[in-house]
């Protein structure tokens, strides 16, 4: 009874709840699941009633419950296979952008360092930038196209893109907290700022932290998405053919990857594009209830 009374009363939070543990379930599971093909065998043709061969992709049907790729390969294997890549990035992204914000944020409360003419800086420069354009500019330098961690690059990237967001933020709530006795009263101690922040601030950060964070991975989500649509890879690799034609290939399962060719897809192979912006739908929609969910329990 006690567990449906607080359903009852946190609606957002249980259904968020369930929904993200569906979604971690897949990722750390999924591919223990019948009719997932590990391998992503590819499937070169298939026959139709008339014995007569056709190339994928194929559509929905008795084999593909939602189709294949260009490839051949099972689409609904590749969105459940990788889910875990998928949330691993975008909680990464999420993670490194509030450990860098926090130090940020406090140092410009206290302004130190030149911190807070920094991040007015910033701020201000970014306002008038897509933080999509900025990635794409830095995603295709030269030395990170080539660069053997280019995974590491991107995700940094992307992290610190919006660290001065995230920053003003925690420096405008503990401009808020300074006003508090308990902070003055820790001032006139002397206590040392990591102290201050460790034992004063964060106490009372935790809850809109959390709140932030969570909301940030669906925001992170969608920026991977348009990032894909636009042919933008997390990691890919160099390849030559025989014939002397060299370009990158995409060697990451994550979704996005499988928006690439949507432009093409959507005159044709509509699944693909359909299937891969639903599953990266459910994280954004996820995580954005789980948020507002969180934000009202702690209420």
């Amino acid at each position: 009874m006690k567990i449906l009374v607080f359903i009852k009363k946190n609606p957002l939070f249980s259904l968020g709840t369930v929904m993200f543990f569906l979604l971690v379930f897949i990722a750390l599971f999924g591919k223990y699941l019948p009719g997932i093909d590990t391998r992503l065998d590819e499937i070169i043709f298939l026959r139709d009633e008339n014995n007569i061969p056709f190339a994928p992709p194929f559509g929905p049907n008795e084999r593909f419950p939602i189709g294949t790729d260009r490839l051949g390969r099972d689409l609904l294997s590749l969105i459940v296979l990788g889910a875990r890549e998928t949330l691993i990035v975008i909680i990464a992204i999420a993670l490194i952008r509030y450990l860098l914000a926090i130090p940020l944020g406090f140092f410009a409360h206290k302004n130190r360092f030149g911190v807070n003419i920094l991040l007015n800086w910033i701020n201000g420069f970014l306002s008038y930038i897509p933080t999509i354009i900025i990635v794409i500019l830095l995603a295709t330098l030269h030395p990170i196209v080539l660069s053997k961690i280019r995974p590491l690059y991107l995700i940094l990237i992307i992290a610190a893109l919006e660290v001065g967001r995230v920053a003003e933020m925690i420096k405008l709530e503990l401009n808020q907290l300074s006003t508090k006795e308990f902070i003055t009263g820790g001032n006139a101690v002397g206590i040392s700022n990591f102290r201050l922040l460790k034992k004063y601030y964060m106490p009372f950060l935790y809850g809109k932290l959390l709140v932030n964070f969570v909301g940030d991975i669906g925001k992170v989500m969608f920026l991977l998405g348009q990032l894909g649509f636009l042919g933008i890879f997390i990691s890919h690799s160099f390849m030559q053919t025989d014939a002397g034609v060299s370009g990158f290939e995409n060697t990451s399962l994550s979704w996005p990857t499988l928006l690439t060719d949507a432009f093409r897809d959507l005159r044709g192979a509509i699944w693909i594009p359909f299937y891969a912006s639903l599953a990266m739908t459910y994280v954004i929609f996820t995580f954005n209830i789980l948020s507002q969910g969180i934000q009202k329990l702690l209420k």
